[in-house]
């Protein structure tokens, strides 16, 4: 009850209205503590006392460094089995826990996971520091992760080749998914050799186009152990890895920084085989809904196919009956259309033909009045010609005549002027004789 009753209230006199139970005050507390276990770090520093082992855990006491506060404290047997060091009064140390509150008896505790000396505090911080990067760079975001297949039909194992996390995550695979073949890549995974080993393996499978999914796991072990899947060479190798990656390191309460970078995280190693894939009977019955589905999507498919092709049909008849009528109509106006043609062919060529037999007989008499111009003008010019050779040779010979006349009176002339010139000549030639004849006889009476 939250509240007294009646019976409470008579014989303890009056109370304070709304006051609590116990019952109810301590579940309150456990209420709250619940809804803020977020405001509470999961780590507390203090130093160990009161150590008392039983064999399902181990209580001890957490006291503050400097003043008297004490809290208790519970660590579960398997969880102190993975301790690296033992618990031991009087050590100033780092737990790793939550709060834990018990209405019944009204107690708190802290829970505790882990556990190491304040020396190795050093090591955690730096861890906390990478963790701190890791994120802000991104590499722990849900956008960037990719999904798992569900049906791989190879899987890429990481893991140590004589662990049982090996046979737990392979007999896993086998049970759900008997066709899917599993393609194991051996690696250290604890020691010093153990981030080089295991980012060889990782590489080596995501380069190898068959392996669809890489699950990378290890059994349980102390922070020590584990200590090599937060190496950031392996985070960020793991965070640039194309093919989606399934991590199951330890128990289910270890964390590694491989976890948050990882497409999905396991708590153990035949979780991370049943995370990789999907039981044979699932698909089975996946396939027989799917076939179902296929077989129902068909049948509907095929009768509104059906159906479309009947009302195809139906229209495409319908549109050939009246394509067949609007055929027959312009049949039977192309029939009109030639009976009108054929007429009025006939009324043209007809009209055209008397047209044209009118002109030709016009014509004939055009040219029969021309032909008769014609020849009378032919009989003219003839005439006219007849007349104008006559003419011509009239002329011609009065031209002729006249030229011969004045030949003959030319040549009378110069035969008369040569016969001039010749007694000229004679009578020079005579008159030279005779001057060289006086001109001897005068010569010869000199002598004498």
């Amino acid at each position: 009850m939250d509240f007294l009753n009646s019976d409470s209230e008579a014989s303890g006199g009056i109370l304070p209205e709304g006051a609590w139970t116990v019952d109810r005050f301590n579940h309150e507390i456990e209420r709250v503590l619940n809804d803020s276990h977020d405001r509470f770090p999961t780590h507390v520093i203090g130093e160990i006392a009161e150590v008392d082992h039983y064999h399902f855990g181990t209580f001890f006491e957490l006291r503050d460094l400097d003043e008297e506060p004490v809290i208790s404290c519970l660590a579960w047997a398997d969880q102190v089995s993975g301790f690296d060091h033992e618990l031991a009064e009087g050590t100033k140390a780092v737990v790793e826990a939550t709060v834990d509150f018990y209405p019944n008896r009204g107690d708190c505790q802290l829970l505790v996971f882990d556990y190491w000396p304040l020396g190795e505090s050093a090591r955690q911080e730096q861890l906390q520091a990478l963790r701190n990067q890791l994120e802000q760079e991104g590499l722990f975001d849900e956008e960037r992760k990719q999904s798992i297949p569900a049906y791989p039909a190879c899987v890429g194992l990481v893991t140590s080749p004589s662990g049982s996390a090996r046979e737990d995550t392979w007999a896993a695979i086998s049970d759900r998914s008997p066709r899917t073949t599993v393609k194991l890549h051996g690696a250290t995974v604890q020691g010093e050799d153990a981030v080089r080993s295991v980012i060889t393996a990782i590489q080596s499978l995501d380069h190898d186009s068959a392996v669809e999914t890489i699950i990378v796991t290890r059994g349980g072990g102390s922070d020590t152990d584990l200590w090599c899947f937060n190496a950031e060479p392996l985070v960020r190798c793991l965070a640039a890895c194309a093919t989606p990656v399934v991590v199951a390191i330890g128990h289910e309460d270890d964390e590694t920084l491989v976890e948050y970078v990882a497409d999905a995280r396991a708590m153990t190693p035949t979780e991370a085989g049943v995370t990789a894939t999907t039981p044979v009977e699932t698909v089975l019955e996946r396939l027989a809904t799917t076939e179902q589905g296929i077989d129902t999507a068909y049948q509907t498919l095929a009768e509104e196919h059906l159906e479309q092709v009947d009302r195809r049909i139906e229209t495409a008849v319908d549109s050939l009956r009246q394509q067949h009528l609007q055929t027959q109509s312009v049949r039977q106006r192309a029939s009109d259309l030639e009976q009108r043609i054929g007429t009025a062919y006939r009324t043209l060529v007809e009209t055209r033909l008397e047209a044209i037999d009118s002109r030709l007989d016009q014509h004939l008499q055009e040219r029969e009045l021309v032909a008769e111009s014609e020849a009378a003008s032919a009989r003219a010019a003839r005439r006219r010609l007849s007349d104008l050779e006559a003419r011509i040779d009239g002329a011609y010979q009065t031209h002729v005549e006249r030229i011969l006349q004045q030949s003959e009176q030319r040549i009378t002339d110069a035969y008369r002027e040569l016969e001039t010139q010749a007694r000229i000549t004679t009578s020079t030639a005579e008159a030279r004789k005779l001057c060289s004849v006086e001109s001897l006889a005068g010569g010869a009476a000199r002598l004498s």
